[in-house]
């Protein structure tokens, strides 16, 4: 690690949130409290911005680390999501320049696979990519969870990046460790902000979308570099979460890109009377524990076998939670006929 470039990405992160908090509230930047929300009072949204300001410092010491796809993609659905922050856009124009972005961080892909081989694979990654950042966006208005789940994934993607080795014991990075640190930084400096019992900032669509974006970069590097899918179970208790909601709300004949409540993590929080850091803290603790299982047991390369068997049940067992968790509450019709 780079000593200068930590102090400096520190000082860049800490001087633009505060600066940017200020503005904010000048401005009247804020996330307003709606029926389908999480919070109860208005707060100063989309200092996610800082992650782009991190971003940016770190190009400046390492311009050419990074590919010139990603990066462009990065920035694109960044100023995008930063203008739906400030206006309403398009639900539809927003999962255009999604697939549009996602489409370039695709190009970057090392695809083992070529012609109408790869074509499986290319779209299943795509689709992937695109649910990822959609799930991410509603991540954000329960205090602490956003920031606590990426420092927990992008902690546990920098201790690989610094120890997986080959057969021969040969270093095996799949990016520049100093590229996961300028993004841990922010996010560290932006805890202060929101991991408290009454939020002061959020990182509003600008912080989830770009967070979403680098996780599903790096990931999606990782697996290429090892060829071990067990590294997608680092992110599965929230993705569990939201995939079995949408499928839930699929279902139902219902927009799956409209804000709403139905995540687990927000009925724990609504209709549960959990407080929001206790919800964050629960959903960190178990994914923490996954991820030392997925890191610490496993070898780096297990048979691929192996590998899908330990997604399977990785993959059951949280869905068994949550359908668990979620009978605790009533059903849909039950609530509404009771209103």
């Amino acid at each position: 690690m780079n000593i200068y470039l930590t102090l400096g990405l520190f000082s860049v992160c800490s001087a633009g949130a505060v600066l940017f908090l200020k503005l904010a509230r000048m401005y009247g930047l804020h996330d307003h409290p709606s029926s389908r929300s999480s919070h109860w009072k208005p707060t100063v949204t989309g200092m996610g911005l800082i992650v782009a300001l991190s971003l940016i410092t770190y190009l400046f010491w390492h311009p050419f680390v990074l590919p010139e796809y990603f990066v462009a993609g990065f920035f694109i659905i960044t100023a995008v999501s930063f203008l739906d922050d400030i206006f309403f856009l398009k639900h539809s124009f927003r999962l255009v320049v999604q697939m549009i972005t996602m489409g370039m961080l695709m190009a970057q892909m090392p695809f083992s696979s070529f012609g109408a081989e790869a074509i499986p694979i290319y779209l299943a990654s795509f689709i992937f990519g695109v649910g990822v950042l959609n799930a991410y966006n509603f991540m954000d208005g329960v205090n602490g969870m956003l920031t606590l789940h990426a420092l927990l994934v992008f902690s546990g993607l920098f201790y690989l990046n610094e120890n997986l080795v080959d057969l021969q014991g040969n270093a095996i990075p799949f990016t520049d460790s100093n590229f996961i640190l300028s993004i841990i930084i922010p996010l560290a400096v932006f805890g202060f902000f929101n991991i408290r019992r009454s939020a002061i900032a959020f990182m509003g669509d600008v912080g989830s979308m770009s967070i979403a974006f680098i996780t599903v970069y790096l990931i999606y590097s990782l697996i290429f570099k090892t060829g071990n899918y067990m590294y997608l179970l680092m992110f599965s208790v929230f993705g569990a979460d939201a995939a079995l909601t949408v499928c839930y709300k699929l279902l139902l004949g219902e927009n799956i890109f409209v804000p709403h409540r139905d995540f687990l993590f927000k009925k724990l929080v609504h209709l549960g009377k959990w407080s929001h850091l206790q919800v964050s803290f629960a959903y960190f603790a178990l994914q923490a524990v996954i991820n030392f299982i997925v890191i610490g047991v496993f070898p780096p390369a297990p048979k691929l076998s192996t590998q899908i068997s330990v997604l399977f049940i990785g993959c059951l067992l949280l869905i068994g939670l949550y359908v668990y968790i979620q009978s605790k509450f009533p059903r849909r019709n039950a609530v509404r006929s009771k209103q």
